[in-house]
């Protein structure tokens, strides 16, 4: 076609439309006419309904049904009765009752008349001989906000209290995690309920709890009245019953993790108002990187709220122009950027260290070429620098970018914890050093590309004191993951393991533990430490209370007498038992060399019955052990004792598993229902956990001595278990504490397993006696403590007091500090 030539198409289509236009308006407001006729048929038929005879006798009828349909959310009492099916995991008997086999022991639940919703009442009825037994229920949908709940049944019943379900959900798992014998189950359903009947049981519940322990009933209601003056109404129904709120990060950085103006003004007055205003250099090495993400880089500097910063830029020999022109640019643009173009590419250590020569401020900290900070990250540094001027190290909390920008996937990490660095640099971004601290340690070391920040930390460690490392628990760092980065997976790196593996063994070479293996986790990019015995191992005095139930104890005292580790001692605890099989079973046992049966009839008191063992042991070792544990392998109390043996450990715990091999404890987070929960509890055996903590070696602030090994002269210095006012529960929660007071460490151990079949001999707390009992200890639990139970130093206070499971805190607990101004 010419260039002169045009297209008679599009011209003509316009002209056709034109012409039609006349006729669909008239089509248009032919249907206009007919839609009010009729309307106007309509009206009439409905006057004619409501002026009829049947319409005023019904009147009464119908008002009465309209109240009941606004009074549903307030009264509502439907059940539903659900479907059970065995999903796997158990087997079954002549008489159709079941026995655990292992992890995959469920049920499924199915509602087949609807999905339940709003406040609602769990029921379940077994067919047992057992006095208890444990469940662990889950929705098995994903609309159903509820989280995991445990079931405590009595008697072959279990009337669960009070849950809200959200949107609900029509399918449930419902896992059996501990039975004395065999079992089936009969019927579960779940029962909605509106505000007046939970108002009731919620009443209910206070005066029979109050029937308890009317002692304890004044400190609740200034408790209830502090909390409703702070939080109302919303307040004190998340309290009780533990509201389950959404787990979606997209929801929690909207509802506490952005900034808006306000919150900018504030921190500008708030840096106005620092007293000492440190100059902190952002090192950033540069190699081939997009231009797009650098130019979001560096004005993630320029935009900072605190404006006391330099950023400076060492380029590794880029290839690529582009690089060249953003840095020009932002020099030109902004005095605080320096920028350094190396002739040859050394690598990133050796460009850090180049970008280092060219920092003067008081704190370095660093940023990757296409990662992100947020707009206060350096204001955070320098308020807790004004805080306490003697940090040395800080990091902070970190999540992912995807290319468009959404973010996910936090690391809300944990407080200092050396045992965790060994296996993870859980430290990582955002990582801020004071400036002479880098200069002696003579920077990044070279050879070792893809593991130089972990080395850093490692070798900074090595020469600073805990109380001069700070976490700040927010999110201060930004990773973007593109394809090949090391946010994306270390497997896209393979070189980066080897040289992880080499800078800790090297760490653990120049503190002075020669001998420890490390090794390569491949299944999840990261290393695992095993460490030996000392050549002079010790004696280790094991110490078991126990009353009967000759089938446990025998399970246990199997697992110590036959365990690899050889120079011990066990010290058995007989507090009053009198079945004949279990007398004689001890009898037997007296033949042995290194076994002593120590008989106690007083009253139970776990506390009291351990100290007085101790007085008798000769080991300069401890072991606690539970009578209801059975050990995994011959290996575990070798691993607990090599885990304790080094320097600043105080004591050390191990994970234990219900029979069907879910997670019953791995380490204790304190707060956790007001006191203190178990980490990961109900999870699988050989699930990763939070960021793999559930798998790794790692410092905690208790655990559980149902399992657990302690220094002699440390169980004597800190006084040993309270007697006299933690008899039952929490002593180990306690003695935790303590130790720590004392400066020393409390590991948690993955790698040494054993079966708990937990509360077998004792059972649960669900008489009046027992619960009076139990709520005067949480009582001088929380007296003794106070806020400590609040913020323990190894879990995130971005992360949930409400559930075990490591999900987000709804709020964060997390202190903002230009707020307090």
């Amino acid at each position: 076609m010419g260039s002169g030539a045009t297209n008679p198409g599009p011209v003509r289509e316009v002209e056709e439309q034109i012409a039609e236009t006349p006729s669909r308006e008239r089509q248009l407001e032919e249907e206009r006419k007919l839609l009010l006729s009729q309307k106007g048929a309509l009206e009439e038929q409905l006057s004619q309904i409501m002026n009829s005879r049947s319409w005023r006798v019904l009147s009464a009828v119908r008002a009465i049904l309209n109240a009941l349909r606004r009074g549903r959310p307030y009264f509502r009492h439907k059940t539903y009765p659900m479907q059970i099916e065995l999903r796997g995991g158990m087997t079954s008997d002549k008489d159709a009752r079941l026995t655990l086999v292992d992890s995959e022991a469920a049920f499924e639940l199915r509602s087949p008349h609807g999905r339940p919703s709003g406040w609602v009442r769990f029921k379940l009825k077994l067919d047992t001989a057992a006095e208890h037994m444990l469940f662990l229920l889950q929705p098995a949908e994903n609309q159903c906000a509820l989280g995991d709940i445990w079931l405590s049944t009595r008697s072959g019943t279990a009337d669960l209290g009070v849950f809200q379900l959200g949107e609900g959900a029509e399918r449930w798992l419902l896992k059996p995690t501990a039975a004395d014998c065999p079992f089936s189950l009969k019927a579960f359903s779940i029962t909605e309920i509106g505000s007046v009947q939970l108002l009731g049981l919620l009443v209910l519940r206070g005066f029979k709890r109050a029937g308890y322990s009317p002692a304890l009933l004044w400190p609740k209601i200034k408790k209830s009245w502090l909390l409703f003056r702070t939080g109302g109404l919303a307040a004190i129904r998340a309290r009780l019953f533990a509201d389950s709120m959404s787990n979606n990060y997209q929801d929690w950085v909207r509802r506490f993790d952005l900034l808006d103006d306000s919150d900018r003004r504030k921190i500008r007055a708030d840096i106005e108002g620092l007293q000492w205003r440190p100059k902190i250099s952002v090192l950033m090495p540069v190699y081939n990187v997009s231009a797009r993400w650098l130019e979001l880089a560096i004005m993630s500097v320029r935009r900072q709220l605190y404006p006391h910063w330099e950023l400076c830029i060492a380029d590794d020999g880029s290839s690529n122009p582009e690089i060249c022109a953003v840095l020009e640019k932002h020099r030109r643009e902004d005095a605080r950027i320096k920028v350094v173009m190396r002739g040859a590419n050394g690598h990133i250590s050796v460009a850090t260290n180049s970008a280092l020569q060219l920092a003067t401020g008081e704190y370095v900290c660093f940023l990757d070429h296409d990662d992100e900070l947020r707009e206060h990250a350096l204001y955070m540094i320098a308020r807790a620098l004004n805080q306490k001027a003697d940090l040395k190290m800080l990091y902070s909390d970190e999540d992912h970018l995807t290319p468009a920008g959404l973010r996910y996937n936090p690391h809300f990490k944990s407080d200092w914890n050396p045992d965790l660095l060994l296996s993870q640099n859980y430290v990582c971004h955002l990582l801020a050093l004071q400036s002479q601290l880098i200069k002696d340690l003579q920077g990044m070391r070279t050879g070792i590309e893809g593991a130089q920040d972990w080395d850093l930390v490692l070798r900074a460690s090595e020469r600073l004191s805990p109380e001069e490392i700070y976490h700040i628990p927010h999110v201060l760092y930004h990773w973007r993951v593109i394809e090949g980065s090391t946010a994306q997976s270390t497997s896209f790196k393979p070189y980066v393991l080897e040289a992880q593996q080499r800078v800790v063994r090297e760490h653990l070479e120049r503190t002075g533990i020669k001998h420890a293996q490390v090794l390569i986790a491949r299944e999840i990019s990261q290393l695992k430490v095993f460490f030996e015995l000392p050549e002079d191992p010790p004696l280790v005095s094991v110490i078991i209370p126990t009353r009967d139930q000759v089938k446990l104890l025998r399970r246990t005292v199997d697992g110590v007498l036959k365990n690899a580790y050889r120079n011990f001692e066990l010290l058995i605890i007989d507090n009053g038992s009198s079945e004949r099989a279990t007398i004689e079973y001890l009898e037997s046992l007296k033949s042995l060399p290194n076994v002593r049966i120590i008989r106690d009839d007083g009253e139970f008191n776990f506390s009291r019955l351990n100290n007085g063992a101790v007085k008798l042991a000769r080991g300069e070792v401890l072991g606690f052990l539970n009578n209801d544990l059975e050990p995994v392998g011959d290996a575990w109390l070798a691993e607990l004792l090599a885990t304790l043996c080094r320097p600043g450990i105080g004591a050390v715990g191990a994970k234990l598993l219900f029979p069907t091999g879910l997670i019953q404890h791995a380490g204790i987070i304190l707060g956790i229902g007001g006191v203190a929960g178990h980490n990961h509890k109900g999870r699988a055996r050989f699930e990763t956990g939070y960021c793999n903590r559930a798998i790794l070696r790692q410092n905690v602030s208790a655990v559980t001595a149902a399992c657990m090994l302690i220094k002699r002269d440390i169980f004597e210095r800190v006084g040993g278990f309270d007697a006299e006012k933690l008899a039952v529960a929490f002593n180990d929660v306690d003695l935790g504490l303590k130790i720590r007071q004392q400066g020393c460490l409390i590991s948690f151990t993955p790698y040494a397993e054993l079966y708990h079949y937990e509360s077998a001999s004792r059972g649960h707390e669900n008489t009046p006696t027992k619960f009076m009992r139990f709520e005067k200890e949480v009582q001088v639990m929380q007296e003794r403590w106070g806020e400590t139970l609040l913020r323990d130093p190894y879990y995130n206070p971005n992360l949930t007091l409400e559930s075990e499971d490591f999900r987000l805190a709804f709020p964060s607990r997390a202190v903002r500090p230009w707020k307090e101004q």
